[in-house]
């Protein structure tokens, strides 16, 4: 396993398990995400990571009994490209706006990430737009 493929998946075992602070640990401070151009203009320029921290905390909280499995994972150089999914049940908290359902959920996403020095310092993908996710209306 290439150290790319390692440090994503102690990223991903970090987040899962309710370490929120490890979005600092993992990302570089220099982190620029190409979502944030898309979804939040005014944030461009400015230190994003705890949007990521603020995602897995709602996410958890909403979903309790959730799930996050890696479908896929593409390396070429310092790109890593990873499909994810979060599956649960929405019986805990309001997901942002959303209140909880009591129904199943199914997210997925695509994430191109650029690594470099263990640290991850480039995104693009998605969804981070919770409109976009169809849970929102």
């Amino acid at each position: 396993m290439s150290d790319n493929l390692r440090v994503l998946g102690e990223y991903s075992a970090a987040m899962k398990s309710g370490d929120g602070d490890a979005v600092y640990a993992f990302w570089a401070e220099e982190f620029h995400s190409h979502v944030t151009t898309r979804v939040s203009p005014d944030k461009v320029g400015t230190d994003v990571r705890g949007e990521e921290q603020l995602w897995w905390q709602q996410a958890k909280s909403a979903f309790p009994d959730m799930q996050f499995t890696v479908e896929l994972l593409i390396e070429s150089g310092d790109l890593v490209v990873s499909n994810w999914t979060v599956t649960g049940t929405h019986t805990g908290t309001p997901f942002y706006e959303l209140q909880p359902s009591g129904e199943p959920v199914n997210i997925n996403g695509t994430a191109i990430l650029r690594m470099r020095d263990g640290k991850i310092v480039e995104h693009w993908g998605g969804p981070h737009c919770q409109c976009g996710l169809g849970l929102i209306q």
